[in-house]
């Protein structure tokens, strides 16, 4: 058994509040496969925006945490647009990867906003790939 030691200034935050939408460099924190027990043929991204102030959606400055934003990308042979534009942002070359390679690595996200459970939340929208 391990104590563990409270901060009592800790505040308690259940969501990450939403940054306005637009392109960010953000750096790939975790890649997991998803609900493997089923082969859905689905990776799991963690993505943080690695700056500490950040405007949100109502344009008043978010301090603290880099932001996190989950995206889901579809394996299927015919669904492999997004990972394409994944793995092309990343500067890997397009063509057999393993997942493992994208640990790490910054990459340029269009964000947008969807409304979940009654709450504003970014999502990742397109991986921007740079030509040249």
């Amino acid at each position: 058994m391990t104590l563990i030691k409270a901060n009592p200034e800790a505040e308690v935050s259940q969501s990450f509040e939403a940054v306005k939408p637009g392109p960010y460099r953000m750096r790939i924190r975790a890649v997991k496969n998803r609900n493997p027990e089923k082969n859905d043929l689905e990776i799991e991204l963690e993505h943080t925006i690695p700056v500490t102030e950040l405007c949100g959606v109502g344009g008043d400055a978010i301090k603290g945490q880099p932001q996190r934003v989950f995206d889901y990308i579809m394996l299927a042979a015919d669904k492999q647009w997004k990972l394409r534009a994944l793995v092309e942002s990343t500067g890997l070359p397009w063509g057999d990867v393993d997942d493992s390679e994208f640990q790490g690595k910054e990459v340029d996200v269009t964000l947008k906003i969807e409304e979940y459970n009654g709450e504003q939340r970014n999502k990742a929208g397109r991986y921007i790939v740079k030509k040249g």
